[in-house]
């Protein structure tokens, strides 16, 4: 796997944690006109993975938690469009949900409503194709292509995405809070790994880089999915999740995100 700088801040771990501390020092870039080749390379990308995005497309995921000192919890996601997320880990001891921007914690029973920096552009981060790279023709995205680097021995194309404020934020602390990068294998032009950051709900400036590597690609009523992901925070294994089921035409409750 490709070498990832350490940090430390305090974050919210998602999916197959509880609650972790550390702190981020990097300042975050400015953003800048996307690149078109890097346009051109997630199009190709979105279309070797097959048709996904849809605003009105459910998918439920199950399968197992592997964790580095062999315990294992069931994990649970689900999603509607690419901007309604909920995950389950283990039996009600872990809960995220994320709606159109908006969000909270469920932790041992203890609900915590979550800080929109947390939550504003939080993706199914298990299905590549619903990332941000999904919004690859919205004005507002920025792409920037970074370099054609080794992921787990092979190499891969990668791009850093990051939005314009649609408001009155400021285009530096858009840019921090919907930073995303992902790495697309050269040959397969399939998404191998996505880095992601998560919050400190006490200070948007600290946060911690999320690296998830995706395995185990299968073709899934015609869309190619990921059934393996490695979970890495601040480059430390957090957990390995094997999928059981994915399905890509799901009935999901719209209550379930509320």
């Amino acid at each position: 796997m490709r070498h990832v700088s350490g940090y430390t801040s305090v974050v919210v771990l998602l999916v197959c944690s509880l609650i972790s501390r550390s702190s981020y020092a990097q300042q975050s870039a400015s953003p800048a006109a996307s690149d078109p080749q890097a346009i051109a390379l997630l199009a190709q990308s979105l279309a070797a993975m097959g048709p996904l995005a849809s605003p009105s497309r459910m998918t439920l995921a199950e399968g197992t938690a592997t964790y580095p000192d062999g315990t294992t919890k069931l994990v649970r996601m689900e999603t509607i469009g690419n901007d309604r997320v909920r995950h389950d880990l283990g039996s009600g001891e872990f809960t995220f949900v994320s709606n159109g921007g908006s969000g909270y914690l469920i932790l041992q029973g203890k609900k915590l409503q979550l800080r929109t920096w947390i939550t504003a552009y939080r993706r199914p981060e298990h299905l590549p194709a619903l990332s941000l790279m999904s919004d690859y023709q919205n004005p507002n995205l920025q792409v920037r292509y970074v370099g054609l680097e080794n992921v787990s021995g092979n190499p891969a194309h990668h791009l850093r995405l990051s939005m314009l404020p649609a408001d009155k934020t400021p285009p530096e602390i858009e840019d921090m809070i919907s930073e995303f990068h992902v790495w697309i294998d050269q040959l397969s032009m399939l998404v191998v790994e996505t880095r992601h950051f998560d919050f400190s709900p006490e200070a948007i400036q600290n946060r911690t880089p999320v690296d998830i590597f995706f395995s185990d690609y299968r073709q899934t009523n015609g869309t190619m999915i990921p059934f393996h992901m490695s979970r890495r925070v601040a480059n430390q294994i957090q957990c390995e999740i094997q999928f059981s089921t994915i399905s890509l035409a799901a009935t999901v409750s719209a209550s379930d995100f509320q």
